[in-house]
């Protein structure tokens, strides 16, 4: 399948759905030229959006190979390819957006944030340190462990 993947230049205020528009998605950088955004992924936040009922906040989107370089990121990340979010949600733990972030193609847990991406194919991966369950802890999640 072909990544809907477009161009946009920086500081365009364009719509892409009910509740995302392209300045969110702009990389953190704060001067690169253009946000690369894969409008399918859009796609799968907006329904995210919907099911939960409740405001997602991307803290990282988009990132140029020297922002994303800045930052640590993966030498080959999905942030640039424009496929990734690293989001938060008003009213929910990481764990719980975690959880109900199951559909999307890569799923990174981390102790503050949840990485999702549209990569084309399944990975999954916990980054957590602070908050990670041990076996035998009770009221976590059976995916969690």
């Amino acid at each position: 399948l072909m990544a809907n993947i477009k161009k946009f230049p920086r500081g365009d205020k364009t719509k892409l759905s009910a509740n995302f528009s392209v300045s969110e998605f702009e990389c953190q950088c704060g001067h690169c030229p253009e946000t690369l955004i894969d409008l399918d992924h859009v796609a799968k936040l907006q329904k995210l959006r919907e099911d939960l009922g409740a405001s997602i906040k991307i803290n990282s989107a988009y990132r140029c190979p020297t922002h994303n370089a800045a930052v640590g990121g993966e030498k080959n990340s999905i942030h640039m390819k424009g496929q990734a979010t690293d989001i938060v949600v008003s009213g929910m733990t990481p764990l719980e957006v975690q959880d109900a972030c199951e559909s999307f193609d890569g799923l990174g847990r981390y102790d503050t944030f949840t990485h999702i991406d549209s990569r084309g194919y399944k990975a999954r991966w916990d980054l957590r340190v602070k908050t990670k369950p041990k076996k035998g802890d009770v009221s976590v999640s059976s995916k969690d462990i």
